[in-house]
């Protein structure tokens, strides 16, 4: 066991990564170990910490002299100027509309200094106190700031307009004290004492953090603020401090302040000397005995991996080959997607090909288990009403347009269901059958017709709320699921007879003549086939119902009027001329019931006629394209019969059976021969480079275009060039170098 995997390239493969991996590690401790002294280490973080110090310095400097140059700024103000006079000589000049001015222009220091929470200007002897919310009374103003600002009672009085006590306290400006959010900064803006104007400055605690904040780097614990007496006035945290922290102080250069600043400490190299060099050496023994037993472990299951596929494909040169497993791999995944889309895609459809069924009567004895496997939640014995939800299309500027509209109002029906309170009931939506929109609503019990209609208004009213005008015809309701096709007969029938009212309209009884709701789309089905001998067939026996029951002139007048109508949908959905649609007898000129099919039948032969010439140019023009764009493209991997199918506006199968015809070849074996001849070329010029020659022929995998070469040329293209070269030449060029088959 040990010698064949030995001789395996992929486990030499996994223990040579394993080496270097472990080898790669463990040289990188030892160029730390011996190119970083502890030293150097402690030197650059001392200058990192200095760099930080100064950095938190200058931001805390910054703060208190910004609050000072606001002092100053309101030091020379003319209005604070005339207002500290001991007269009143001024006092009449500050009239509401300067005072305003005065308190939005602090407010808008607050608004340009985010530091600064409130700003307010005290007069002592005046007992005026300015603030951006307006001119309080000094008794008025420690009342707004304690409860704007929390400032405790006596504060103001105490500490702020008599200038009593404070940390760092500087004349004529410094702190004054610190409440529980703020640090509070006065200016005192005369030279009396006790002054008779004075600024107070709230700085928010929070936004000095964040400040702060900015500049610090990962490894800044936390900042305080201490004052003169040691006694600390502010703390910012900004890291959890580790077991070893050094600790920083400096002083504040235009205060009496000192700021304390604790950093982490960065860990020291755990291994020094000779002891630590001898311990990597025993590490990478001990990691290439590892790398060892690694490989062993990982690359068994991957021989078995690699015995297996050599089963699956063989043996078909996936001897040793790790490239054979990702390519099956990639195959099956590839594959199980394409199935889950697929799967996907067929579940929606055909759970709506069953609603359309259900609506029109099409349906067996085996309908129960063909709505649990399509997931249609309809009962059997469960009473159903269908409403029809018939919108106007006048307006459309494109089909686009159209379409989108069609989406927004499919997806505004679904919301108003959703939002529907039904019990134990449940609604159905079904798109685009026969051009409009049905709901097939679902009851325990046989409803009466106030319930049905309540239902109808309510999605009625939900839809006019998104400006959506359209008309809801309701089928009376019906037991059983037979019952959801008779429901909605009548309310088709509904619509035939009354198409352009609004609102909530009820199902009348069927009138008496015939005119069933499948006959439209089997006539249409078979004007676009070209078939007009069925087309002929469906309008005779259509006639001749209607013979027999001997109809009146209204009825007459009423059934010419429908076929006039399906004959005009057969036109525009077929996209034919409209010159076409005009040699048809209006309804309001039949003469007679046989007048007017006559003339039907007269308009669908020529409809037939002009299908048929339609997909013969349609065909012509195919051919002539078709195997000129597939030579020119055969060796672009992503060549398909879905992308002709795309590009030239036919099936798939329509492409197929066109370039069978025209080339006389399968499609898929047309191009496997011209991709096979040009690899055989450059196998003859270029010897055996299969990964190289099956990417420029047109094949996503190695293993694919070995697959097509065997299947094609009845040899894999080693033994191909084996027969160009000879055996002996052969085993030369193994020699020099050539890649081994794998």
């Amino acid at each position: 066991m040990r010698r064949s995997f030995w001789q395996s390239k992929d486990f030499q493969r996994y223990f040579l990564t394993y080496i270097l991996l472990f080898t790669g590690m463990l040289m990188a401790g030892v160029i730390l170990v011996a190119h970083i002294s502890q030293k150097e280490r402690n030197s650059a973080a001392e200058q990192q910490r200095r760099a930080q110090t100064e950095k938190i310095t200058e931001v805390l400097d910054s703060t208190w002299e910004s609050a000072a140059s606001i002092g100053d700024i309101l030091n020379n103000a003319v209005w604070v100027e005339k207002y500290k006079s001991d007269t009143s000589v001024f006092d009449a000049e500050f009239d509401v509309l300067q005072k305003r001015e005065i308190s939005q222009f602090l407010g808008e220091v607050c608004t340009f200094n985010t530091t600064i929470r409130d700003i307010a200007v005290l007069y002592n002897r005046k007992d005026v106190a300015v603030t951006p919310k307006g001119w309080f009374s000094l008794s008025d103003y420690q009342a707004y700031a304690a409860q704007r600002l929390q400032v405790a009672d006596g504060f103001i009085q105490n500490n702020v307009l008599g200038l009593q006590g404070g940390f760092g306290q500087q004349r004529p400006g410094g702190f004054a004290g610190v409440n529980e959010g703020h640090l509070v900064y006065v200016c005192q803006l005369d030279i009396m004492d006790p002054p008779r104007v004075a600024a107070v400055m709230y700085l928010d605690k929070s936004s000095l953090a964040k400040k702060v904040g900015q500049v610090c780097s990962e490894q800044v614990a936390g900042v305080r603020v201490l004052d003169e007496n040691g006694n600390e006035c502010w703390t910012g945290q900004f890291a959890e401090p580790g077991t070893e922290v050094v600790r920083q102080t400096a002083p504040s250069q235009n205060m009496l302040l000192t700021y304390e600043i604790t950093f982490q400490n960065q860990p020291l190299p755990f291994m020094q000397g000779a002891g630590g060099y001898l311990l990597l050496l025993l590490l990478a023994m001990l990691g290439a005995f590892l790398a060892y037993i690694l490989a062993i472990v990982q690359y068994s299951p991957v021989n078995q991996l690699l015995c297996k596929v050599k089963e699956r494909t063989n043996g078909e040169n996936v001897k040793q080959d790790m490239d054979a497993i990702a390519t099956c791999i990639d195959e099956l995944f590839n594959d199980k997607e394409r199935l889950e889309q697929t799967v996907s895609s067929y579940r929606y459809t055909l759970r709506e090909q069953r609603n359309v069924q259900l609506l029109k009567g099409f349906f067996g004895d085996d309908v129960s288990d063909l709505l649990d496997v399509q997931e249609i939640p309809f009962v059997c014995d469960y009473a159903y009403a269908v409403l029809v939800l018939h919108r106007r299309h006048d307006g459309m500027e494109s089909v686009t347009e159209e379409t989108q509209a069609n989406l927004r109002f499919v997806l505004i029906v679904e919301q108003i269901i959703e939002n529907l309170h039904l019990g134990q009931s449940h609604c159905e939506l079904v798109e685009n059958v026969e051009g409009n929109t049905a709901v097939i609503a679902e009851f325990p019990t046989l409803p009466d017709k106030d319930a049905v209609m309540d239902l109808a208004g309510t999605m009625y009213d939900a839809l006019a709320e998104q400006d959506i005008e359209c008309c809801i015809y309701v089928g009376r309701p019906c037991k059983g699921l037979a019952g959801i096709s008779t429901s909605y007969q009548a309310a088709m029938e509904t619509i035939r007879r009354e198409e352009h009212v609004r609102g909530v309209v009820y199902a009348h009884p069927q009138m008496e003549y015939y005119y069933p709701l499948d006959w439209e789309g089997q006539l249409a089905r078979a004007v676009r086939e070209g078939n007009v001998t069925q087309a002929k067939v469906i309008l005779h026996q259509l006639y001749e119902e209607n013979k027999r029951l001997d109809l009146g002139r209204d009825l007459v007048k009423r059934v010419a009027t429908l076929l006039y109508e399906t004959m005009r949908r057969i036109v525009i959905e077929a996209k034919l001329p409209d010159r076409m649609f005009q040699e048809l007898t209006e309804p309001q000129y039949a003469v007679s019931l046989e007048q007017m099919f006559r003339s039907a039948e007269s308009l669908v032969k020529k409809l037939c006629e002009e299908m048929i010439r339609k997909k013969e140019e349609a065909a012509t023009n195919v051919n002539r394209s078709l195997v000129g764009y597939v030579n020119e493209n055969v060796f672009d991997p992503n060549l398909s019969l879905n992308q002709l199918s795309d590009l030239f506006g036919v099936s798939n199968a329509s492409v197929s059976r066109i370039f069978k015809k025209t080339a006389g070849s399968n499609f898929y074996r047309y191009i496997t021969e011209k991709r096979i001849e040009r690899a055989k070329e450059l196998l003859r010029l270029r010897g055996y480079c299969p990964a190289e020659i099956a990417a420029e022929v047109g094949y996503d995998s190695e293993y694919s275009f070995k697959r097509a070469f065997q299947r094609t040329f009845g040899m894999n293209p080693r033994e191909y060039v084996e027969q160009q070269n000879g055996a002996k030449s052969f085993e030369n060029s193994q020699e020099s170098g050539l890649p081994q088959d794998s």
